[in-house]
């Protein structure tokens, strides 16, 4: 294929509305016997109708026909194949894709909920690119009446920053019945694992999201070997993500995150429908291991490359692969590590990707994927919860979330064989054979080394806050700034017309790119996944204070460090984990010109206004005049939505 061949990579819409859901009906009684004989007919049935009304919210759940599956869900496997021979021999290629955005009813954990779907799909379809590739999406928002903008996680957007889908920084929300184009180019060096997902209000949390692969081209790469695979995985509410937020932003939560009711492997999950609670009923269908596709088609003889993509809204997970070893390979894209085989890896926080090398070991007959949700902010019982509280305590008191089942397995390989099956979760075991993705390191690269000092530094602290002013509704705050998404956005006003709610630091861009260091930290008890859009960054330092007793903050403008600084070889990441009461030192190149958000990923926290941002500009160009992009601004329309 030759430089600026097209490809239309559209899918086919669903034909027809979403198929409405069937519902079984109640047996009536035919005889009602001695009833009768003690009182009018008429009255009994009265009594039971009246009995029948007055139990209904009693019901936890309500058992029913699973809905039909989607076309491309009724494929053998939960992992997403993966086709690297595709694209890395080719040449660069314009990609385009027609996409509709609609809502329709799904189970995927075996209970009914309204999720997006795109072109009929949850969740929305995977593009697979190469380095050098033009991406062209054709995005229609079928919504009746919310708005719709998407974001290219981890991309640097080089050139295109009206293109990064970010509310209030870079455009308004494509109105219903509109169409926006978003067009870009990937980057030379931009390859690896990558994400797409809702930048507007919550959606991301109710299933819009899909996965974004760059394959390096073979120039750059041995031969590709083995099997590729996509796992997207990540917490599930039950609840719609706006109620959820809704319930988070009041005073009566008092600052406690909400805890997810599931999991879901690539919008596949089973949920206990015995756990559902009274206070909120669901519409479920019982799934048991023996139910599920397997994670896997086959047992590969050479290693898989296995993608792993947190998408939840709020917990972070371990993963383990029975009978399997696993060795990180690169996170957040091309950031290739140094680390060993082992049988589990962790954590895993929103908005992070790890590629795994996955080998399959002899012995294990029924091999099970494991996933376990960290209890950092998932108050419920785990199997290693006990040991990690005692050395790490608990960040709230919190509310439980007894309808969870934080550890869950799924059959590994379609070989697993004939019951029985062993439903529980095997423990999760830290120690020498679980690798600990926070403690990785990089791989030496031929980058030039980095500088010992950075030009600028910048000094953030985040913290969640409950103030009588706000009601004492919990609000999020960096540098005493909570974020309201601004009309029209910050990239078609001039910075004397942003409001108050923004926080953008200037930075001056030169042909020699300024070295900055963010120093972030956190004043809450419990991490925060913060990502910057438009950059990636060396992690230079991470530290968490012990225990509760104290704060693990850092000053660099008074103090020294209290951890050491690492320049020979940090990761290279763009979502990166402020640990709770502690800080990270992260240093960036400001190569990219443009308003570029920096955010928690936690979607109750960036709702609530946990967001700032970086100016990056020519240093006449403090007041955003010369950068204006009235483009940026086409969409908009008067809003009541001030979150994004």
């Amino acid at each position: 294929m030759s430089d600026g061949e097209q490809q239309d990579c559209g899918l086919p819409e669903e034909s027809g509305p979403d198929p409405a859901p069937r519902r079984t009906p109640q047996r009536q009684p035919r005889d009602f016997g001695g009833l009768l004989a003690s009182g009018s007919k008429c009255a009994v049935l009265a009594f039971l109708m009246l009995a029948v009304v007055m139990a209904l919210p009693l019901l936890a759940y309500t058992r029913r026909e699973r809905l039909p599956l989607a076309e491309h869900e009724r494929q053998k496997q939960i992992s997403l194949a993966l086709h690297p021979e595709r694209h890395i021999s080719r040449g660069p290629a314009t990609l385009i894709f027609n996409w509709t955005v609609t809502l329709g009813t799904r189970a995927p954990d075996g209970v009914e909920k309204q999720v997006y779907l795109v072109n009929g799909q949850f969740p929305g379809p995977t593009i697979e690119a190469r380095s050098r590739d033009r991406i062209i999406v054709h995005l229609l928002n079928g919504l009746e009446s919310q708005g719709l903008a998407l974001h290219w996680h981890g991309l640097q957007m080089k050139g295109h920053n009206n293109m990064d889908g970010a509310v209030g920084f870079t455009q308004c929300p494509i109105p219903p019945g509109e169409t926006l184009i978003y067009d870009f180019s990937i980057g030379d060096n931009e390859h690896g694992t990558f994400w797409w997902h809702s930048h507007s209000h919550v959606q991301r949390g109710d299933g819009l999201y899909g996965g974004l692969v760059v394959h390096r081209p073979q120039a750059h790469s041995p031969s590709a070997t083995g099997n590729d695979a996509l796992l997207l995985i990540g917490d599930w509410f039950h609840r719609k993500q706006a109620d959820v937020l809704s319930w988070y932003a009041d005073y009566g939560s008092l600052g406690n995150e909400p805890v997810p009711d599931s999991l879901l492997i690539n919008g596949r999950g089973r949920y206990n429908c015995s756990l559902a609670v009274p206070a909120r009923p669901v519409v479920c269908k019982q799934l048991s291991l023996a139910d599920m596709d397997p994670v896997f088609g086959a047992r590969g003889e050479a290693a898989t490359r296995l993608r792993l993509v947190n998408t939840g809204t709020i917990a972070g997970f371990h993963f383990s692969v029975d009978g399997a070893a696993i060795r990180p390979l690169t996170v957040d894209g091309p950031c290739a590590v140094d680390a060993r085989p082992g049988r589990s890896v962790g954590i895993l926080y929103p908005g992070e990707r790890v590629d795994l090398a996955l080998s399959w070991q002899p012995g294990d007959t029924k091999p099970r994927v494991n996933i376990y949700l960290d209890d950092e902010y998932v108050l419920a019982q785990t199997q290693y919860s006990e040991k990690h509280n005692a050395d790490n305590g608990r960040n709230f008191p919190g509310f439980p979330n007894d309808a969870l089942t934080p550890n869950q397995s799924f059959i590994a390989l379609p070989d697993f064989g004939k019951g029985p099956w062993v439903q529980d979760t095997r423990p999760l075991q830290l120690g020498p054979g679980h690798g600990d993705l926070g403690a990785l390191t990089a791989l030496p690269t031929p980058t030039p080394a980095l500088p010992a000092r950075a030009q600028h530094t910048i000094l953030l602290y985040m913290k969640t806050q409950k103030l009588s002013q706000f009601e004492n509704r919990p609000l999020g705050f960096i540098n005493h700034t909570t974020w309201e998404a601004q009309t029209p956005p910050l990239l078609s006003l001039s910075r004397q017309s942003w409001d108050s709610h923004q926080m953008l630091p200037f930075i001056n861009w030169t042909a020699q790119p300024a070295i900055v260091d963010l120093v972030i930290n956190n004043l809450d008890d419990g991490s925060h996944p913060v990502h910057l859009h438009g950059h990636s960054f060396r992690v230079l330092s991470s530290f968490r204070a012990k225990g509760r007793d104290g704060w693990g903050s850092y000053n660099p403008f008074e103090s020294k460090s209290p951890s050491a600084i690492n320049l020979e070889n940090p990761l290279v990441k763009d979502t990166v984990t402020v640990p709770r009461r502690g800080h990270v030192v992260v240093r960036l190149a400001a190569d990219n010109p443009g308003l570029w958000m920096l955010h928690c990923h936690m979607l109750v926290h960036m709702g609530t206004g946990m967001v700032a941002g970086l100016h990056v500009g020519s240093s006449d160009d403090f007041g955003h005049v010369q950068g204006i992009d009235t483009t940026a601004a086409r969409l908009c329309r008067v809003s009541g939505d001030r979150r994004g």
